[in-house]
């Protein structure tokens, strides 16, 4: 039906107009005709194709081609949500309400769309029913009828204030499936996160709360199972200690505070390594400094032990100023000694198995950094699950405020460890180690 576009009257909420779109459509218009006409109640309000309306006005059409609605209320409202769907490239939640919508309102008019079945009729020129079929919407969409079915199934799984949320997030449809698994609380939860950029996707928002579980598992293991500090020289306590280690992890001082590194290193790590047991193994951490890397490379270490790997721990955080004659550091080194016997390492993850970790270092900003060289929680504690099964003892002679120890601790090992400098045994003492 042909209809005089100065009689055609546009509903304030859809005065919205995208006039890029506008121009795209005027010239395919201009080349082809307008294929799909608007749809419009009988009153001449337009229902949808406010696009194409303005862009027949843009070519000066003074009569357009119009489907008439001879229909109030819910029907008109099926009719802009069917047509909606067949012309616009939504997002997965703003389709996936769409078609709840769409199922609602079909369920209150008593329609049960069955395939072929075109649910409409005419009077007059008029069109006075739903005028698509589900299989039709389906496939002006892109989707089979069994997608469209299963996006329904998620509608009907997720509440109304949730997709409304999720409407402009980016959420994927593989997101959303799992979202509507989850309860009511939960999903808004989920919502809020990915709303407010706290998550960037659905298994982010896992990974973050198996780490707070996990966190809450470690805090009430740490109170049950402290890990043990001694007050004193670190080389002295190892050198009494009459039981082997399963795993030494340590970060000794770097020779920025020692005057003869190479003496250093020759005399503590060999009585340390003899701590280890044959089916153990050791990471040590190094400064990235030549001097320092060349003493211990060439340090003697016990016969039931190799240097098997010089990893890397890299960062990407807490970079100082550049200086002007060298390039600056962002990392440092980790030698890792296997006992001769020393067990496959426990990695299920390859990602983690690397000769370069990248983890950042723990940052200020969130409270968590308490030394300048303190090591991150994260690469404490995947060393130690490489390398240990529970009840293993863990041994650090330079504890400084903690981590390590209370890393092992954590994870049900047993972290044993000695700090000389007061300072640090405070601040290892009051995150939760103990001075027997």
């Amino acid at each position: 039906m042909k209809k005089i576009l100065s009689e055609i009257t546009v509903p304030i909420g859809r005065r919205d107009i995208n006039y890029v779109r506008v121009s795209e459509l005027a010239e395919s218009i201009k080349i082809i005709g307008l294929i799909n006409p608007i749809t419009i109640d009988k009153d001449g309000v337009l229902i949808a194709g406010a696009h194409r309306l303005e862009a027949c006005r843009y070519l000066g059409f003074a009569e357009i081609d119009c489907i008439v609605l001879d229909c109030d209320g819910l029907r008109t409202e099926l009719a802009e949500i069917d047509e909606n769907l067949m012309r616009n490239d939504f997002e997965p939640a703003m389709r996936i309400k769409a078609i709840k919508r769409r199922e609602q309102i079909l369920e209150s008019l008593g329609v049960r769309a069955k395939r072929g079945d075109n649910q409409h009729s005419k009077r007059g020129g008029a069109v006075t029913s739903p005028p698509h079929t589900t299989e039709s919407i389906a496939s002006s969409m892109g989707l089979s009828e069994r997608t469209y079915q299963k996006e329904k199934q998620i509608g009907k799984n997720i509440n109304d204030d949730v997709l409304d949320a999720l409407a402009s997030s980016g959420v994927t449809k593989t997101d959303l499936e799992k979202i509507a698994r989850l309860d009511t609380e939960q999903q808004n939860v989920v919502a809020e996160k990915l709303t407010t950029g706290e998550v960037k996707d659905f298994a982010d928002y896992k990974r973050q709360e198996a780490k707070k579980k996990h966190t809450e598992q470690s805090v009430e293991s740490t109170k049950t199972n402290p890990p043990l500090l001694y007050l004193g020289d670190g080389i002295e306590w190892i050198a009494k200690q009459d039981q082997f280690c399963r795993l030494l992890l340590t970060d000794p001082p770097y020779s920025t505070d020692i005057d003869d590194i190479e003496a250093f290193a020759n005399h503590w790590l060999p009585i340390a390594l003899n701590k280890v047991h044959e089916t153990g193994c050791a990471y040590v951490f190094v400064g990235a400094y030549p001097d320092e890397l060349k003493a211990y490379l060439n340090a003697k270490i016990p016969e039931h032990m190799t240097l098997t790997n010089v990893l890397v721990w890299h960062y990407k955080n807490t970079l100082g100023a550049t200086p002007k004659d060298k390039y600056n550091l962002d990392w440092q080194a980790i030698l890792y000694y296997r006992g001769k016997k020393a067990h496959p390492i426990n990695s299920p993850l390859t990602a983690e198995q690397r000769a370069v970790q990248e983890v950042n270092a723990p940052d200020g900003r969130f409270g968590n950094r308490y030394h300048t060289w303190q090591k991150p929680d994260e690469l404490a504690e995947r060393f130690i699950r490489h390398s240990t099964s529970m009840d293993d003892v863990v041994y650090d002679p330079f504890a400084c405020t903690g981590t390590f120890l209370l890393a092992a601790s954590r994870l049900g090992r047993i972290g044993l460890g000695a700090e000389i400098n007061n300072e640090h045994a405070k601040i290892a003492i009051e995150r939760g180690c103990i001075v027997p």
